[in-house]
């Protein structure tokens, strides 16, 4: 037996029980669909948008997950055995609720779509920086709504609901997390919150891969669409590819499944690669590849969507299905998403 399998660990629920929790989640819902709608207001959109990650960078329909031969035996779970190729679409966005140039300061997103026999479908949604300025859900939607507010009395306010040394930690996390990006393609993502693999918790890494990433970068155009740009001029030339990794849960210090704000340190939790997720070379800005880009930005992502093995896990994530479906709704997002 290995240490991961030995391993224990359990969710603890706002409210002490799922039930009460899960009752909590219909106000943060509502307080996440009016965001969404001030958001719309900003843009001076006709129509909602996605409450967060409202612009698409690149969006992509045939890229491929490609399992390694040896994968590790405890995370041959499910559909990941070794070998396996896993047909994906995908989306790059950045992370703000109102659409922003590429050169903007920001976070940016990769939401991937594996596709599953019989119709099914596996989402994985990933950022690129390792942890959420947000313990919780509760915590994530006050922090949403206060910066929704007068961003001269921004720090006053959230210092008033958090405290001095609560709030200046949410805003040190926020800043190092928003910067401008070199290229998708230079990018590394975390799952941040964590999730089930099988039996135990993982969370998850994607970085670029050594062998064609690195020396695919180019300086982004100082233009409203420059990661898209840039991304496509590569992109043209040569695939670009991911390497995925797993990191095991380890235990609740250094290590918790509740609390999303807290990194799980590479020194205490080594990722373990086991696959590569491949975009293959292609025209992104082609007729065919603006119409696939399109389809990909109809989807709908979710953490839940996913088999029972790879359920999501901790509050901040638990919040996600309800929030994310009913901002899915809002926005109209297609059936098949």
């Amino acid at each position: 037996m290995t240490n991961i399998e030995k391993s224990t660990w359990t969710e603890v629920y706002d409210g002490g029980s799922a039930e009460v929790e899960r009752e909590g989640f219909h106000q943060l819902a509502q307080a996440m669909l009016d965001i969404q709608e001030k958001n719309r207001v900003a843009a001076g959109a006709p129509h909602a948008m996605r409450t967060l990650h409202s612009k698409i960078l690149v969006g992509v329909t045939n890229a491929e997950l490609r399992m390694d031969s040896d994968i590790p035996l405890p995370f041959q779970v499910g559909h990941f055995t070794p070998g396996a190729v896993i047909g994906a679409s995908i989306r790059f966005s950045n992370a703000s609720g109102v659409p922003k140039r590429d050169d903007a300061v920001d976070m940016r997103g990769i939401a991937i779509k594996l596709a599953l026999p019989h119709g099914q479908s596996h989402d994985i949604l990933m950022t690129n920086y390792p942890v959420s300025h947000a313990r919780n859900a509760k915590q994530f939607v006050q922090f949403a709504t206060i910066a929704m507010g007068d961003p001269a009395t921004f720090k006053e306010r959230l210092v008033a609901q958090f405290g001095a040394d609560e709030a200046m930690r949410m805003i040190t996390a926020v800043m190092k997390g928003m910067r401008p990006s070199a290229g998708l393609q230079t990018e590394a993502f975390w799952s941040r919150g964590a999730l089930l693999w099988g039996t135990f918790p993982v969370r998850l890494v994607l970085r670029p891969s050594l062998d064609s990433n690195v020396d695919q970068s180019e300086a982004v155009h100082a233009t409203a669409d420059g990661l898209r740009e840039g991304f496509a001029n590569v992109l043209n030339a040569h695939p670009i590819a991911f390497r995925l990794a797993i990191q095991s849960y380890v235990d609740e210090e250094h290590t918790p499944i509740e609390d999303a704000a807290v990194e799980w340190l590479e020194s205490v939790a080594p990722p373990v690669g086991v696959g590569t997720l491949l975009i293959p070379s292609q025209n992104i800005l082609s007729e065919d590849g603006l119409r696939a880009m399109a389809q990909v930005n109809e989807l709908a992502f979710n953490p839940w969507n996913a088999p029972p093995l790879f359920r999501p896990l901790g509050n901040i994530n638990r919040a996600r299905g309800k929030v994310y479906g009913a901002s899915a709704r809002a926005w109209g997002a297609s059936p098949h998403g």
